[in-house]
């Protein structure tokens, strides 16, 4: 009778104090697994984030460099920035009796450059900081100067989305200007 009362006597909830030891190791491993996946799980978040930041990141800086060495761009840019010095009316250039005018298409050529890298940064393919701080000043004076010539554009064409990604930019650059770093 002393054998099984000392039996009796290493039992808890009716189970041996092994099997509870048993099960708390394999509860404790199955959790440990668990949290080890959910770590993972959060590091390669956070790393895939990373990554996606560098390539828009690159992604701008290449556009940058390209646009440096675009012989296209570059002269309608020349063209654009003579109009600016000598006072010229963009305005009356998006009228359809200047839709031939060679000033007309360089102005097009700009907007439309920076329509295509408003609606890459809208939707996250490029990145809007770099950007900004790359070409602030002159994207700021174009949409100023510009700004007509899209709204004239768009009455005279009845598209009231005509640039309107160039637009949105501007607008929120306007309200969020550059900050100087010093």
């Amino acid at each position: 009778m002393e054998a099984s009362s000392a039996q009796e006597g290493a039992k808890y909830l009716g189970e041996s104090i092994g099997f509870w030891i048993q099960t708390a190791v394999i509860l404790l491993g199955a959790a440990a697994a668990v949290a080890t996946i959910y770590a993972n799980g959060v590091l390669s978040r956070r790393s895939i984030a990373h990554n996606e930041k560098l390539a828009r990141q690159r992604a701008t800086i290449d556009l940058l460099l390209t646009q440096k060495t675009d012989h296209n761009l570059i002269e309608s840019k020349k063209a654009v920035g003579s109009i600016h010095s000598n006072g010229g009316d963009f305005t009356s250039l998006a009228t359809k009796e200047k839709s031939q005018d060679e000033n007309r298409g360089h102005i097009l050529a700009i907007i439309n450059n920076y329509e295509f890298i408003a609606l890459g940064i809208r939707e996250g393919a490029l990145d809007e900081a770099i950007y900004k701080r790359a070409v602030y000043s002159q994207v700021m004076r174009d949409w100023k100067a510009m700004k007509a010539f899209i709204m004239e554009l768009r009455r005279q064409n009845q598209i009231d989305t005509l640039f309107q990604e160039f637009e949105v930019l501007a607008k929120r650059w306007e309200k969020e200007k550059l900050q100087c770093d010093s």
